[in-house]
């Protein structure tokens, strides 16, 4: 889901320059990035999701989130959404959203429903607005889901066929922040330690 990118000929570049040895490298580096990523995971958890969304269950992406290791012979990490929520891609990057099981999407009035980790709060979603609504107070037409109130029908729900979701949450951002001070700041002391425990 989210991977680091990096010039990995500086790195070399930093290892000569401590005089270590260049068989140390694999090792050293997929400690950088494994450490790194548990890092940008707590991140992710106990700032970057807090800061920019509405929380209703504080659990949900520490229990969502889950890091792929590097070792000294696949330099890789990434944070992987184990339960398969797709909008956190679209909240991280933005993107179009279209109706997956009916022909449009409602879209609540802005400012009017609560929006948590997992969306709209269950007392405000749809079924649960035409199932607690007396059928005297409910309205709906092609172009949305109306409430009576004080005399006045109130819009709750346009339909409409997709949606923009604009970019929310700065995932890649924090993401590329981490794992760069992590790996700027941690090599020289992988290295030497690495050089500590080298079989000769």
């Amino acid at each position: 889901m989210f991977e680091p990118r990096f010039d990995w000929s500086a790195f070399d570049r930093r290892r000569e320059a401590l005089g270590a040895a260049a068989d140390q490298m694999p090792f050293v580096l997929a400690g950088l990035l494994n450490d790194g990523a548990f890092k940008a995971r707590q991140v992710w958890i106990n700032q970057t999701w807090p800061s920019h969304v509405q929380q209703r269950n504080a659990s949900f992406m520490n229990a969502a989130l889950r890091a792929e290791r590097a070792d000294k012979r696949h330099l890789r990490v990434a944070l992987q959404d184990r339960l398969g929520r797709d909008y956190l891609q679209r909240l991280a990057k933005g993107g179009i959203k279209r109706p997956v099981r009916s022909k449009k999407l409602g879209v609540p009035l802005k400012g009017w429903a609560r929006l948590g980790p997992r969306g709209i709060a269950p007392s405000q979603k749809i079924q649960a607005i035409i199932a607690n609504t007396p059928k005297r107070a409910l309205r709906i037409t092609p172009q949305g889901l109306f409430v009576g109130e004080n005399g006045r029908l109130q819009l709750r729900y346009s339909f409409k066929q997709q949606v923009v979701q604009p970019k929310r949450v700065p995932f890649y951002e924090d993401w590329a922040y981490v794992m760069g001070e992590s790996l700027r700041t941690g090599f020289a002391d992988k290295m030497r330690a690495a050089m500590r425990t080298r079989k000769r």
